[in-house]
């Protein structure tokens, strides 16, 4: 289960790529350079502040809970759609490796 700071961080990341009308997120727990969350609009990657180290490896849990991850092998894909905020967040979740990398892909409005 994941505590309440990793939830709130979690659903933080999805608003602001979707509010900032991201293509794509990419949350990536292991990785060598650049932040381990990142989304893309119009073809240019951001970069967004790094949770905690104690956070990132929620991030990943609370995002597979989210989208009701089977256990089953990669990959793995689910949806999330949950209010926030005064939104709804809507995404498509791929989870690409037992590293926990996920590919995010919102659903459009």
């Amino acid at each position: 289960m994941t505590d309440e700071p990793t939830q709130r961080f979690t659903r933080l990341v999805l608003f602001q790529a979707q509010q900032d009308h991201a293509q794509e997120l990419i949350i990536a727990p292991v990785v060598r350079e650049g932040s381990p969350v990142r989304y893309k609009v119009e073809d240019t990657w951001y970069d967004m502040s790094p949770p905690p180290a104690r956070i990132l490896p929620g991030v990943v849990a609370e995002l597979g809970r989210l989208a009701a991850f089977a256990k089953r092998p990669f990959p793995k894909e689910g949806l999330i759609d949950l209010p926030f905020s005064g939104v709804r967040l809507r995404w498509i979740v791929r989870m690409t490796s037992a590293d926990g990398d996920c590919m995010l892909t919102p659903i459009e409005q």
